[in-house]
């Protein structure tokens, strides 16, 4: 009985296709737009993840809370210190290395009779590569030496390296930044975060930097990362007590860390998307208003029918199935065209996206998620089924001589 309620369902379908596809129009909304949302949300996601990846996503952050909410201060503390740095290296057994930096941008770098403005200054040690995972094209990173006796020494970026020196040698050259001479020993390969770069950045000493150029021993913030084998969370509840002891429990520092932050964006982008997919999901609502309105039209129109079949002897129910499966048909094939849509607007999404090299070189990804869009199709398909409920069950309940006599 239900095979047949199948066939009877399909070819109906057929004889009124304008009809049907307008009837469906509701569900083939509502499912395009549930499964493009979580498309689009899951590519950012995916997209995120991928770029905390190329700087550490277990990179943990400590920064002097100068404005911060709170009221507690410590006379004696107004910024970080490399001495921080040192108390984290040598009590926190958790942490691996520690990168304490100071950052200015906005800097003129000049050679000879060429200059670069706006350069981002990055004053640091010899770690800072490592937990940052920096690749050289040509030359050699800082060193402890470097760090030790205070070198005049500069990584620079690519950027820097084509507009200064666009044919001739690199290293080896000397650069002036705020009238200090800086010789670069190497040259950084592009690498790109959240649609910044560091094209234009410099590595330099950050005891260079504090005694020859800035005359301040303050830090802008310090960098760290657990062994190998500990979590994130315990290494960061580690470094914060340490922090505490330093300050005699003053909250007057912040940490955090790359994971924290990705889970933050995870989360915004998760609620985003479940809002924007429950109200995109309405418009599956209003399909099986439309669906339960053709049921009761198609109901009257086959009242004859029903009454015949039901004089030779068709059950209540066969009539109950027949008119619920058509419902079920017309959700269903309205599902499975939104998500052949849905898909095709991916594509193209990343596709274009690809072209415009945004937000990354290779455009967003947009992988079509099969268990979000099967489940808004199985979805649309029992709406259907609960909307046509009242029309079947009154079809059902037609007296055979009466449906007979009606016009």
């Amino acid at each position: 009985m239900i095979w047949q309620s199948f066939i009877t369902a399909l070819e109906m379908l057929r004889m009124h296709k304008l009809r049907a596809f307008l009837t469906m129009l509701g569900v083939i909304i509502g499912v395009m737009a549930v499964t493009i949302i979580v498309m689009v949300s899951s590519g950012f996601q995916y997209y995120l993840s991928n770029e905390f990846k190329k700087i550490g996503s277990d990179t943990i952050m400590v920064v002097y809370d100068r404005w911060g909410g709170s009221t507690e201060k410590n006379a004696s503390i107004d910024s970080l210190k490399m001495e921080d740095a040192d108390f984290l290296r040598n009590r926190v057994s958790s942490i691996d290395v520690v990168v304490p930096m100071v950052q200015a941008g906005g800097q003129k770098i000049v050679f000879g009779d060429q200059s670069i403005d706006n350069a981002k200054v990055n004053a640091t040690d010899e770690n800072y590569g490592v937990l940052n995972g920096v690749k050289l094209s040509s030359g050699r990173g800082l060193s402890a030496v470097d760090i030790a006796t205070r070198a005049n020494v500069a990584v620079i970026g690519p950027e820097i390296r084509e507009r200064l020196f666009p044919t001739g040698k690199v290293l080896g050259q000397l650069i002036s930044l705020n009238g200090i001479a800086l010789e670069v020993i190497g040259v950084a390969e592009r690498a790109d975060f959240l649609g910044d770069s560091n094209a234009k950045d410099i590595l330099m000493p950050i005891s260079t930097a504090q005694d020859k150029w800035l005359g301040s021993k303050s830090l802008y913030l310090i960098t760290t990362r657990p062994k190998p084998g500990i979590k994130v969370d315990r290494a960061m509840d580690d470094v914060w007590a340490a922090m505490m002891m330093r300050s005699g429990n003053k909250r007057i520092y912040r940490v955090d860390s790359n994971e924290s932050i990705l889970k933050v964006f995870g989360n915004v982008f998760g609620v985003a998307g479940a809002v924007l997919s429950a109200i995109a999901a309405l418009s599956l609502l209003v399909g099986g208003i439309g669906i339960m309105n053709i049921m009761l039209v198609s109901v009257t129109e086959r009242t004859k029918e029903i009454g015949l079949r039901k004089s030779v002897g068709a059950k209540r129910g066969a009539i109950l199935v027949q008119f619920m499966v058509e419902a079920g048909m017309l959700s269903l094939i309205g599902g499975l065209i939104g998500m052949g849509i849905a898909f095709l607007l991916g594509q193209l999404v990343t596709a274009g996206t690809a072209a415009a090299k945004w937000p990354s070189e290779g455009g967003l990804p947009t992988q079509f998620p099969i268990a979000a869009a099967l489940m808004s199709a199985l979805f649309s398909a029992l709406i259907g089924i609960v909307f046509g409920l009242y029309p079947a069950i009154s079809a059902s309940k037609l007296d055979p001589i009466v449906a007979l006599r009606r016009e």
